[in-house]
Order: C-alpha cells, then sequence, then structure tokens
C-alpha cells in the first residue's frame, strides 16, 4: 500500500537533475508530487543509459527511477499562459523546489516573492550551484566541478596521481535529499504560524558535509587526509584494505587492539589452517599493536606489514566472494565483500526483509525491480508503487482537478503550446 505520511500535501517539481530525488522522496513518502516539464520532456528524460539500449524518454533509467511515483504536466515557461498554468498550481500547493538559474524564475514571475504573495503557505526551495550570494553565486555547474569545489574530490584517487571524478554523477542526489530535509525542516514552523518560507540549498555546501571524516583535521591537527586509494593511515603507516579474489574484491583491515586484533588473529589462524603464513604472524602480540605503534613503525614493521599483506593476497585469491563471507562471519573476522550491482539485487538479507519492489511499466511492457524504502515504519509504511510517468501524461487530470479547466481551453493550450 502507498504511503500516507504526507498524504495530502502537493509538491510541484520543477527541477533537473540537480534535484529529481527531491521529488522522488515526497513522493515515496505520500505527498502528490506534480513534475513540472516543458512539452519536449524534461533534461532528465535523456541521460543515459537506456534500458535495452532504447535511447527514448519511456527507457531512461535515471527517469524511470528519480520520477517514480510522482506525476507529469507540461508547461511552456516560455509562454505567458505557460507560466500561469504553473503560478496557478503553485497556488494551489504546499511545497515546490526548483533548480532554474538563479534568478530565472523570478523574471518570469514565477520566483519566490511573487509565489508566495498567492499563497503565503507555501514553502519553496531553490536548489543552486553555490548559493544565491557571494562571488561564486553566477558560476556554472557540472557535477565534476561540484566534487572539486566541494572538496571531496581531492581525497577520490591514488597517492601521487591526480584526483579523480565520483564514478557517477551523484552530486545532484545529494542537494535532492537535502532540499527535501530542509523543506521538512520548515514544514515544521509552518505548523505553527501557517507560514511558508524560502530554502536556497547550495550544492558545494552538500558536498563538504559529505567530508566529515577530513573537516576536523586543519583545525585539530593542522594537516589534511590525501587520497590513499585501497590504502588506510599515511604514506609511513599505511595499511592496504582491498584485496582481489577469486570473482572481484573483499574489504578487510588489519588492526590491533581487544576487537581488530582478535579478527587479525582470526585470519591468520585461518591462513595457517591452510598452510598459508609466516610463524611470525603467528607469534606476534596484534592486540598491543594499536593506532600508536603506527606512529614509530621501524624498518621491520614495514616488512612485516608488506609480507602479510601479500601473503594476505595470495590466500584470498583461492576463494570466491561467498567462500570468504562465509568464513568471516563463522570466525569473526572483520571483512566484506564489495559488492557490485548484481550481488545488491542478489543480497540475502534484502530479500529476507522485503526490501525490493515490483513496480509494473506498461508503458514499456514489463515489470522493472525497484529499491524498496530504506526504513520499515510500523503503521505507515514509505516507499512509492507506480511507475515514473509520460512525459506529460497527467496534464489533463491536473489541470482539471486542481484548476478547473475545460478539455476545450485544455485543447486551446496545447494548440497555442503552452503545454
Amino acid at each position: 500500500m502507498p504511503s500516507e505520511l504526507l498524504k495530502g500535501f502537493r509538491l510541484l517539481d520543477l527541477t533537473d537533475e540537480k534535484g529529481a530525488l527531491c521529488g522522488k522522496m515526497f513522493a515515496d513518502l505520500g505527498a502528490e508530487v506534480i513534475k513540472v516539464e516543458p512539452p519536449g520532456g524534461c533534461s532528465t528524460r535523456r541521460i543515459p543509459p537506456y534500458l535495452d539500449d532504447i535511447a527514448d524518454p519511456e527507457h531512461c533509467l535515471y527517469s524511470i527511477a528519480y520520477h517514480a511515483g510522482k506525476k507529469s504536466v507540461t508547461a511552456n515557461l516560455a509562454a505567458d499562459e505557460g507560466r500561469a498554468l504553473v503560478a496557478d498550481l503553485a497556488a494551489h500547493s504546499d511545497f515546490m523546489v526548483e533548480s532554474y538559474p538563479l534568478g530565472h524564475l523570478d523574471s518570469i514571475g514565477l520566483g519566490y516573492d511573487a509565489l508566495a504573495a498567492r499563497n503565503p503557505r507555501l514553502i519553496y526551495a531553490s536548489i543552486t550551484p553555490f548559493g544565491d550570494t557571494g562571488p561564486g553565486k553566477d558560476y556554472n555547474w557540472a557535477d565534476i566541478v561540484t566534487w572539486a569545489a566541494g572538496g571531496m574530490m581531492y581525497l577520490m584517487g591514488e597517492e601521487g596521481k591526480p584526483p579523480l571524478q565520483m564514478s557517477l554523477p551523484q552530486a545532484g542526489l545529494h542537494a535532492g535529499g537535502e532540499a527535501a530535509v530542509a523543506m521538512m525542516l520548515a514544514h515544521y514552523p509552518r505548523q505553527l504560524d501557517g507560514l511558508g518560507q524560502r530554502i536556497v540549498v547550495n550544492m558545494q555546501a552538500c558536498i563538504v558535509w559529505t567530508l566529515m571524516n577530513e573537516q576536523a583535521m586543519p583545525f585539530l591537527h593542522g594537516n589534511h587526509l590525501s587520497r590513499t586509494g585501497i590504502f588506510s593511515g599515511s604514506a609511513d603507516a599505511r595499511r592496504k584494505m582491498v584485496y582481489e579474489c577469486k570473482d572481484g574484491h573483499i574489504s578487510i583491515l588489519i588492526a590491533g587492539g581487544t576487537t581488530f586484533g582478535n579478527s587479525t588473529k582470526a585470519l591468520i589462524q585461518w591462513m595457517h589452517e591452510n598452510g598459508v603464513g609466516s610463524e611470525w604472524m603467528r607469534a606476534k602480540d596484534w592486540i598491543s599493536w594499536v593506532p600508536g605503534v603506527f606512529m614509530k613503525l621501524t624498518e621491520q614493521d614495514h616488512r612485516e606489514i608488506a609480507d602479510l599483506e601479500t601473503t594476505i593476497q595470495r590466500f584470498l585469491l583461492t576463494m570466491t566472494k561467498r567462500e570468504i563471507y562465509a568464513q568471516g562471519l563463522k570466525r569473526r573476522i572483520f571483512l566484506a565483500p564489495v559488492a557490485n550491482v548484481a550481488d545488491v539485487a542478489a543480497d540475502e538479507q534484502l530479500q529476507a526483509r522485503d526490501f525490493w519492489t515490483q513496480v509494473p511499466h506498461d508503458t514499456i511492457g514489463r515489470t522493472l525491480k525497484f529499491p524498496g524504502p530504506f526504513a520499515k515504519l510500523t503503521a505507515t509504511p514509505i516507499g512509492s508503487i507506480t511507475r515514473a510517468p509520460r512525459v506529460g501524461e497527467h496534464s489533463n487530470q491536473i489541470y482539471r482537478s486542481v484548476l478547473g479547466l475545460e478539455t476545450e481551453r485544455l485543447n486551446e493550450l496545447r494548440a497555442a503550446g503552452s503545454i
């Protein structure tokens, strides 16, 4: 059954990939989300890859994923009547999120001040690359620019090599998620005073917030983290964290202390049972191998770390991820398979919790498996269960039911290119 957490609330979604997730989150929570698109469809319907390699809006996987649960209307914002339709919809909405260039909607009468004058309850979120003030407010945007300006890109890649771009464009997903949270925060005071407000989401700041492991370093230690690739720690005391196996990779952290030290001992014992490893590995006091030791490693220590990592790599190459993980659970070793998408789709834990949702897509003649909600609520389930809409699929329905327009008027608007 659909969620009813936000049942009765309406959100207008005027975003591209900078905010598509925001409307999706509201749809998952039960709000009516109306995606306002130009007559030719939103740019998010032309982001590859495409299902079955059919390059049309109905097979765009980005659109299929992030517009699920939404309704779609078309409105030509270059036309007076198209803009008037959006303003009328905003007058009947509780939330609105947009990601147009700064100042554009203000210039055509769809900015916050104009819409709030008609609907003081409206919570209006603008997703911007660098905010709406300061010297960078008019800078252009691209996913790689946001990751670079936000600092995270500096940490992506290997030591001594240039920084790497984030594997898949996702800065907009962070911004969309933060916009959804911010609008719900603004909803709380509205419940008290009945007034909405404007929210400005700064994409650069969203990425800075992903640096929670790095932010304190300059202030507390006078230095900063750097690219380490598959290693953990500084160059003088780094340890390998990702190893190859028969069918992929395994993540393991070799460390000491009461907890991690026992994990390291269990791994060494497992290798020993299979005739792998040196005697020094079994004899070493791994419990006392705590972080303070890494600050004064000797040449002997470095040789031992290299020997251990080479041995572990040779050992893991003889097994699959599934075999290694099973032994890790049995022996209480801190390790995890590096799951690819196929692994996630077949994950036993997710299946046991009924995580996946089957969504019929009549537009393409098949049913697709969708990720379900990240959390389960005892009385109010969350998660959209309807497919992504076709471009303008709900134009007639929304303009009739919300604005009271008749079929003849809709045909006139369509003929004029306004919808």
